[in-house]
């Protein structure tokens, strides 16, 4: 999905100090669905909040989820 949004991805192992030096953090996965994480080991991320590219993938997502967005209804399963 941020690839269809243009943004970059690149998928690697990280180092905890990088984490550190983030200016956005963000889970995601079946669980987590996109969920901002503005604290690591009681460091602030970023300003503290949600940034723009954890916003935009987390609208997105619930938007595509909700069946709002035609190129992600395959993601979908009919509960009847």
């Amino acid at each position: 999905m941020a690839g269809d949004l243009g943004i970059p991805v690149i998928q690697r192992s990280i180092d905890r100090t990088e984490l550190y030096n983030a200016e956005e953090v963000f889970l995601c996965g079946t669980g987590a669905q996109v969920s901002a994480v503005v604290e690591i080991d009681r460091r602030i991320v970023g300003e503290g909040r949600p940034g723009p590219v954890t916003t935009r993938l987390s609208r997105t997502y619930f938007e595509a989820v909700r069946g709002r967005l035609d190129a992600y209804h395959s993601w979908l399963t009919p509960i009847y």
